[in-house]
């Protein structure tokens, strides 16, 4: 029996109360416990991804403005450059305007008045650098010229050149450049830089050999066909090659410059855009564009008129002179300058050769046992022959400028040649000039003249001056240089059209031109039956034509036999700079100065 007074146990209340877990509860549970790691992961995924997203976004946006900022740099870079550039280019054609005014207002004064004047306008601008800035258009940017520097270059009393370097700076939105470039001023004649050439057309046949830089101030034609006459008048074509230039062709254009090759033609542009090769043709590094407006022009006349005034000293008024002169250059010339003796002198005849026998030098007239009449024989003798060469003298040694009316011909045996009266002193002949010399010893001419008339050159000349040629041209020709070997080195300017001839023709001898040749006119040049050899120049304002063939020559029946073994080329011309120096008081002036740009440098 139960015990009454025991309190009742609660274990089993409790344990009715409390719910036992299941095997299936265990699984929800875990179910429940596995949920909520998941989702936990998911949000650290999720929170993840979004990190690299913005890190990928961060680095893509700064990639943007960081090329942004780059390209814009560049860009003002490139803009800087560009300006500075075109503040050198304006820079340098304001220099040309003013420095070709300063020429042809100084056109009537001495060389070194032109000299001064150059001078001092390159000091004035150079102390004035701030005035020389450029326009643009750019936000924020500025060009200017920060420093001119020249030096000015002569030798020997050589006309001066002027080498001047030009720093530019420019800045664009704050990016700073520099450039640095080389300016070559001088008032040479253009025709005086080049071993052949022409304003007009220079059109090379068959197979010169050229050493020096050529010029065509139109077209430039190189055939493979050399033309020429033999024994009638009908024009024969023979084929030689190569064609040799060694130095620069300057021309107009690409499509300027014509190769005519077996019958067909190409243009210096459709070879190279076709890629067609050719032997003897100029390779496009050594053809450079020369824009014609930009050639240095002379006019043979009126340089012959300035070399007159400056003779007499250019006075004040010589503007006046300048057209006094001028008007006399087809008569009464002689007559002006014999108003000016302290410059001049003017004989009124060449010296005539005594016809009495001539004594032995020292004979004494009045030596013990002559009769009378030998003594007095021999004192007119004597005075004759005194006279006489004191004359030649005045005409061979004179001892200032001198002007002569008439015909004058040095012929190696009275006339013996010249020699300058010293600097700036000039012969001038109002008629005709033969040189004709065919002994070993050349006949010296060493005096700038001015001629009127025409010009004849043969036999051995050694030629150390400056001529000008006015004579009208006849039988074609002002001027004939014709079996003639020059050595020294001059130079020939001709109005009307210069003749080179040989009479010697198919001879294998050399006989050497040291010489440079100017004409208003065209000119052609052979060296096909004879041989043709030029050290100096050869420029026409017509145009320039060149017939050689390579090969021995000889004459045949109906044509010129060429034996093609032989390399002996029959033209060849070649380049000295030397004249600059040489020839320097008697070079003619310009109206335009001459501009060289050098390359552009970064500094």
């Amino acid at each position: 029996m139960s015990d009454p007074k025991k309190k009742p146990r609660l274990r089993n209340a409790d344990m009715s109360r409390t719910k036992i877990p299941q095997q299936g509860d265990f699984c929800s549970l875990h179910r429940e416990i596995k949920l909520a790691d998941e989702r936990g992961s998911a949000l650290v995924l999720v929170m993840f991804i979004a990190l690299l997203f913005t890190l990928l976004g961060v680095t893509v946006l700064s990639a943007t403005v960081g090329g942004a900022q780059r390209t814009e740099t560049r860009k003002n870079e490139v803009q800087s450059l560009h300006l500075a550039e075109k503040t050198l280019e304006e820079t340098i054609a304001y220099m040309t305007a003013e420095l070709e005014g300063i020429v042809k207002d100084s056109r009537h004064e001495a060389q070194g008045v032109l000299e001064q004047d150059i001078d001092t306008y390159l000091q004035t601008l150079r102390q004035g650098t701030e005035q020389l800035s450029v326009s643009t258009e750019l936000t924020r940017a500025d060009g200017r010229i920060l420093d001119i520097s020249y030096e000015r270059v002569s030798a020997a009393g050589q006309p001066s050149s002027y080498i001047v370097n030009l720093t530019a700076e420019a800045m664009v939105n704050g990016v700073k450049r520099e450039l640095v470039q080389e300016i070559t001023f001088d008032t040479y004649p253009d025709f005086l830089k080049y071993t052949l050439g022409s304003e007009g057309n220079v059109i090379l046949n068959g197979s010169p050999q050229i050493r020096g830089n050529i010029y065509a101030g139109k077209g430039l034609y190189i055939n493979d066909l050399a033309e020429y006459l033999y024994q009638s008048s009908e024009l024969k074509r023979m084929p030689s090659s190569p064609f040799e230039l060694q130095g620069e062709a300057h021309v107009q254009s690409l499509d300027g410059m014509e190769y005519t090759r077996n019958g067909r033609t190409w243009t210096a542009a459709e070879l190279d855009r076709e890629g067609v090769s050719w032997t003897g043709v100029i390779p496009l590094d050594q053809i450079l564009i020369k824009n014609q407006r930009k050639f240095v022009q002379i006019n043979v006349r009126e340089s012959f008129t300035d070399k007159v005034v400056e003779s007499i000293g250019a006075p004040a008024g010589g503007d006046s002179l300048w057209q006094n002169v001028s008007g006399r250059l087809n008569g009464g010339l002689t007559e002006l300058l014999e108003q000016h003796p302290a410059f001049y002198d003017v004989p009124e005849q060449l010296p005539l050769k005594p016809e009495v026998p001539e004594y032995p030098e020292g004979s004494d007239p009045n030596a013990e046992g002559l009769s009378e009449e030998e003594a007095l024989r021999m004192r007119e003798s004597i005075e004759q022959w005194s006279t006489y060469r004191e004359g030649i003298q005045r005409f061979t040694r004179p001892a200032r400028s001198l002007a002569y009316e008439g015909d004058v011909v040095f012929d190696g045996v009275e006339l013996t040649g010249i020699e300058a009266g010293g600097a700036n002193a000039w012969y001038v002949v109002e008629g005709n000039v033969k040189i004709d010399n065919f002994s070993d010893q050349p006949l010296r001419i060493a005096a700038n003249m001015l001629i009127t008339g025409r010009l004849e050159i043969r036999g051995n000349v050694e030629l150390d001056s400056t001529i000008f040629v006015l004579g009208a041209a006849q039988n074609g020709t002002s001027t004939l240089v014709e079996d003639a070997s020059i050595s020294g080195l001059g130079v020939i300017m001709s109005e009307g059209p210069i003749l080179v001839n040989r009479h010697d023709a198919f001879q294998d001898t050399v006989r050497p031109l040291n010489a440079f040749f100017y004409t208003d006119a065209s000119a052609e040049l052979y060296g096909v039956g004879s041989i043709f050899s030029l050290k100096g120049g050869f420029f026409a304002k017509g145009d320039l034509t060149v017939n050689a063939i390579r090969g021995r020559a000889t004459a045949g029946s109906g044509d010129i036999d060429v034996d093609l073994s032989s390399e002996l080329i029959r033209f060849q011309a070649e380049y000295d700079s030397e004249v600059y120096l040489k020839q320097a008081d008697g070079l003619p002036r310009v109206n335009q100065i001459s501009v060289k740009a050098g390359n552009l440098r970064l500094k």
